[in-house]
């Protein structure tokens, strides 16, 4: 993580069943991959989440990117040159970045 400090602001994260999870830090960082780096900003340190989640909507803006998605495997392109940058496969039903893909997020860090 880069420039990890405390989180002073009274927001919570809301989760489906309407709870407020405390935000403890907020962080910047990367996410590295073979073919590029890809920057994260305003990562809220949820000490309550147990994995952490990405917000691709602000992901792709940040990144000027767009992902793909297909049953079992994703895609991250570039918005104007539609060359694939990331890649990796769905696990459990769920889209996770891997370390075959890029540098994992801590754990319990969530990107707003």
């Amino acid at each position: 993580m880069m420039s990890l400090e405390p989180y002073l602001g009274n927001d919570h994260l809301h989760v489906g069943d309407g709870n407020g999870l405390v935000i403890s830090n907020i962080a910047h960082s990367h996410i590295h991959s073979p073919k590029c780096t890809f920057t994260l900003s305003n990562i809220l340190h949820v000490p309550t989440i147990k994995k952490p989640l990405l917000s691709v909507q602000k992901f792709c803006l940040e990144n000027n990117v767009f992902f793909e998605f297909h049953p079992f495997v994703f895609y991250v392109k570039d918005l104007m040159t539609k060359a694939m940058l990331l890649s990796d496969r769905s696990r459990d039903g769920l889209y996770v970045l891997s370390e075959s893909s890029a540098t994992l997020l801590p754990q319990a860090f969530l990107s707003t």
